[in-house]
């Protein structure tokens, strides 16, 4: 089999786990909170990846790049995920999966306005595309959710796109198992102490559903990884957008969460914009 089609398998693998860790997310009572739900998935993806990663430990003594970064890194991780589960379980999963597309649109136009990059016209066009998704999506005048909680899935792109910027600076100096290595401890060691020092009591009821939500975003990371291992970034992102396939039917057949018309076009224009910006950065 060729590397990219074993790339193409190990993202539609990543679309599909990713999918499943966050509908499950969506069955938590509000008994339990975003932070204990953090803490358990972070202890499972520590657990899951040790046997892995253990052997490496020596090498945490060689690190090149600063140590901060690697910690800032982490920790920007952990706040978008934090962020992304709140959004998940207060949206419908078909808005909060299109918002979450919205990170090429918000690293395009950071990049206009702090670091001065050229405007194009077929730039403009995307941009424009993108953020008139949104407002689709969102619809003012008519607004069955929270619009809070679409602030807080745009936070987790700006958050996620921020940590994927550090890894890119990292990954000059330090391999990618050891990045993937620091950000397992340092996340998993917050988990652990926030789960027996900060984390409220939970639902007992929930207690399957947080593993289970553990072991999907686990596996999903794990995905992602083999992905790019195989094929090029470029090459599997586009694939990504998949995700949106599943989330319609899923968040109609298990939560009988509808979508309108004018919000699948807010869906078409968001993929579209941003499928050309990414293109456009690789």
């Amino acid at each position: 089999m060729q590397q990219n089609h074993k790339g193409l398998l190990w993202i539609l693998g990543w679309c599909v786990t990713f999918t499943c860790g966050v509908t499950t997310a969506k069955f938590l009572s509000g008994a339990t909170n975003n932070f204990t739900l953090f803490c358990i998935r972070y202890i499972c993806g520590m657990m899951f990846f040790m046997p892995v990663l253990l052997p490496k430990i020596s090498s945490l003594n060689k690190l090149k790049a600063p140590a901060w970064l690697h910690i800032v890194r982490a920790l920007c991780i952990g706040a978008s995920s934090l962020l992304t589960y709140q959004t998940y379980r207060n949206l419908p999963l078909a808005i909060a999966t299109s918002v979450g597309f919205t990170g090429p649109l918000l690293a395009s136009s950071f990049g206009i306005l702090l670091l001065k990059e050229k405007l194009h016209r077929a730039k403009i066009l995307a941009l424009i595309l993108g953020y008139l998704g949104v407002l689709f999506i969102v619809q003012p005048h008519y607004m069955p959710f929270d619009i809070y909680y679409v602030f807080t899935g745009l936070g987790a792109c700006i958050l996620a796109g921020s940590a994927n910027t550090l890894a890119r600076t990292i990954s000059h100096k330090d391999p990618a198992l050891i990045i993937m290595l620091t950000s397992t401890l340092i996340l998993g060691s917050v988990a652990l102490t926030g789960f027996f020092i900060f984390s409220e009591p939970m639902n007992i009821n929930d207690l399957l559903f947080l593993v289970l939500v553990g072991l999907f975003g686990s596996v999903s990371q794990f995905a992602y990884i083999k992905a790019v291992s195989h094929a090029e970034v470029s090459f599997v992102s586009p694939f990504e957008y998949t995700r949106l396939l599943l989330a319609v039917p899923t968040g109609y057949l298990v939560f009988n969460e509808e979508v309108n018309l004018g919000q699948l076009f807010g869906m078409v224009l968001i993929v579209a914009g941003s499928l050309y910006l990414s293109s456009k950065s690789t």
